[in-house]
C-alpha cells in the first residue's frame, strides 16, 4: 500500500475484533489507525488493542451519549446520540490519506466531513441486511441516502447485506463483500490444545456420563429477538423422542429469570449463564451440534466461532450469515424459527448425519473468513482508492 495511512473509525469493538485489527496492520506496514470510545470498550479490549497497535491506536475518553428507548430488542427500536468531545482533532491529527467508517452514523458525520473537506476515499462498513432493515423509519432512510452521497464504497459482511444496499440505490460494484471476521484462529487453537480427557471432564461436569444423546448449544444473550424462546417451547416435544438430547444455553440477558423459573427444573436444558470469552471455547469443543435460533441478526460471529471449532451449524433463515456460512447438507442446515414443526425437524436431522464430517466441512467453509483472509479483502477494498 506505499505506506498510505488508512484510518479505521469506529465507536467500540470486541474481541473478535482484534485479529483483523492486527492483520490490517502488518498488511497497512503500520500505517493502520484505529479510532474508538474508551468508554463503550471493554477494558480487555482496550488493553489488547493497546498492545498491537500501540500508538496507532487512538481514543477518546468521557464520551456522553444520549439514549432513546431501548436498543436492544430489535433493530431501529431506539436511538444514540453520541457527543465525542474531541473525535474530530483526533481525525485531524492523524492525517489520513483514506478513512473507514463504521455505519452511517455514531462517528461517521465526522468521518464525513473530514474526508469531504481533505478530499481523501470514504468508506463505510455495513452489516445490516433488508430484514434487520425491515421496520427502518422514512428518516433513517433518508439520512443514509445523504451520507451515501460522500462515500466512495462499503465492506460488506456479505451477500444479504449486498443485497440491501443495492435495494437502496448503491452501485453494485461500489460494494465490497467480505469484511466479518471472529477470532476464529484463536479458538480453534484452544479447542486443539484441549486433551481428550479434559473434554470428557468438562462434558461430564455438565452432562452426566451415563447421558449418549447429542448436546446442543447455543451461546448469546437471552433476549426476545434471539429466539431462544421459541427455541425452548419446542425442545420438550423434542425430548419425547429423543430423551436423551441436552440444551446448553450459555449466556445473560433480560430473559434468563423467566427461562430459570420455566425450565430450571428440566434436566436436559443447562443453563451456564455468562462465560468468559477466554473460556468459551471449552464449551464449543463438547458440544456437538450448534444451534442458533434468533428472528434478527446482521451476521452473527458465534456462528463462524462454532464452525472454526468443528461444529455443525442449525441456522436461523432471520440470520444474515447463512448465505456463506451454512451449506444444507454439507456443514448444517437452516430454519425458521417461528416455525414449532421446522425446528423440531431441525433438532433430529442431526441424529441423521455424520456430524464429524459436518464439522471438518465447517472448518474448512470458515477459513475464507478468518482474520487473515477478511483482512486480505479488505485491504483489496482500501487499494481500488489508491
Amino acid at each position: 500500500m506505499n505506506s498510505k495511512k488508512v484510518l479505521w473509525v469506529n465507536p467500540s469493538f470486541l474481541d473478535y475484533r482484534i485479529p483483523l485489527y492486527a492483520n490490517l496492520k502488518d498488511k497497512c506496514d503500520d500505517e493502520f489507525y484505529l479510532l474508538y470510545s474508551k468508554s463503550r470498550v471493554p477494558q480487555r479490549c482496550h488493553d489488547k488493542i493497546i498492545e498491537i497497535l500501540k500508538d496507532k491506536a487512538l481514543y477518546i475518553e468521557n464520551e456522553k451519549i444520549l439514549k432513546f428507548k431501548s436498543e436492544y430488542i430489535y433493530a431501529n427500536k431506539g436511538i444514540r446520540i453520541p457527543f465525542p468531545k474531541g473525535l474530530y482533532a483526533k481525525i485531524k491529527k492523524t492525517k489520513p490519506n483514506l478513512i473507514i467508517a463504521e455505519g452511517f452514523f455514531q462517528f461517521t458525520p465526522w468521518a464525513v466531513w473530514y474526508s469531504f473537506i481533505h478530499r481523501i476515499p470514504l468508506l463505510i462498513a455495513y452489516e445490516r441486511t433488508a430484514h434487520t432493515e425491515r421496520n427502518c423509519p422514512l428518516w433513517r432512510r433518508l439520512y443514509r441516502r445523504f451520507i451515501g452521497l460522500f462515500v466512495d464504497g462499503y465492506i460488506v459482511n456479505g451477500q444479504l447485506t449486498k443485497e440491501y444496499l443495492v435495494s437502496q440505490g448503491v452501485k453494485p460494484e461500489n460494494i465490497f463483500t467480505g469484511g466479518m471476521c471472529a477470532d476464529s484462529h484463536g479458538l480453534a487453537q484452544k479447542v486443539k490444545d484441549m486433551l481428550p480427557m479434559e473434554k470428557v471432564a468438562m462434558r461430564e461436569s455438565i452432562i452426566s456420563k451415563e447421558c449418549h444423546g447429542l448436546l446442543y448449544i447455543f451461546v448469546g444473550q437471552m433476549i426476545p429477538r434471539k429466539g431462544v424462546s421459541q427455541l425452548l417451547e419446542a425442545w420438550n416435544l423434542h425430548c419425547e423422542r429423543y430423551p436423551e438430547d441436552r440444551l446448553l444455553l450459555v449466556g445473560n440477558g433480560v430473559q434468563l429469570p423467566e427461562f430459570l423459573e420455566k425450565y430450571g427444573d428440566n434436566k436436559t436444558i443447562i443453563f451456564t449463564s455468562n462465560v468468559d470469552y477466554s473460556e468459551i471455547y471449552k464449551y464449543y469443543a463438547i458440544s456437538d451440534v450448534f444451534i442458533i435460533p434468533t428472528l434478527e441478526d446482521n451476521w452473527s460471529l458465534v456462528v463462524p466461532e462454532a464452525m472454526a471449532c468443528g461444529l455443525p451449524i442449525a441456522c436461523s433463515i432471520y440470520n444474515g450469515c447463512y448465505p456463506e456460512l451454512v451449506k444444507k447438507d454439507e456443514n448444517g442446515i437452516t430454519f425458521d424459527p417461528l416455525n414449532r414443526d421446522n425446528i423440531l425437524e431441525t433438532l433430529a436431522y442431526f441424529h441423521t448425519q455424520d456430524l464429524q464430517e459436518m464439522g471438518k466441512r465447517s472448518i474448512e467453509i470458515e477459513r475464507e473468513y478468518n482474520p487473515e483472509n477478511t483482512a486480505e479483502k479488505i485491504i483489496s477494498a482500501v487499494n481500488r482508492y489508491f
